[in-house]
């Protein structure tokens, strides 16, 4: 077995642990709480369950077939380089862009800081223009509008619009 076919499915495996913990602590829940958790959790077990199977098989096949790539060897792969490496490198902005995230959804809310999340990102990391990447946001803000009208859900407003801190 490959490292690279290590790697990713060790990173199924702790997907699939941190749903199925997900799965668990919704139990607790009443019904109407835990109807969310539990159908996104079961989503991306079974969504998890496909990919490691086709992974394993694409991994099969291209042994099979004596392609390098099967062990790991792709254009630009660093191989079996440790991951504090090129490899974490290349994912701290993108980690990086998450922790700004979470930060905005802590200090103004979630809908404004997906809003400008999705802005900034397509922008300047998708290098997208700027009529793509407000209509992504518009769509993106209608989605989670509806989601709020449809499922009666109320969004977190963050520490600075937060009326009870």
């Amino acid at each position: 077995m490959s490292q690279r076919l290590r790697e990713e499915l060790l990173f199924m495996a702790v997907l699939a642990g941190l749903m199925g913990a997900a799965l668990y602590m919704a139990t607790g829940y009443p019904f109407t709480a835990r109807l969310m958790p539990q159908v996104v959790a079961i989503a991306v077990l079974a969504l998890l369950s496909v990919e490691s199977v086709l992974t394993v098989r694409r991994y099969r096949a291209a042994r099979r077939s004596g392609d390098p790539a099967s062990d790991g060897e792709h254009v630009g792969d660093t191989g079996n380089e440790p991951v504090w490496g090129a490899k974490f490198r290349r994912t701290a902005p993108y980690l990086g862009w998450l922790a700004a995230l979470y930060l905005g959804i802590y200090l103004i809310g979630l809908t404004a800081s997906a809003a400008i999340f999705t802005v900034a990102f397509c922008r300047l990391v998708g290098k997208m223009s700027w009529l793509a990447a407000l209509l992504g946001t518009g769509l993106l803000m209608a989605a989670l509008f509806g989601l709020s009208e449809a499922f009666n859900m109320r969004w977190p407003v963050g520490y600075f619009f937060d009326p009870f801190r």
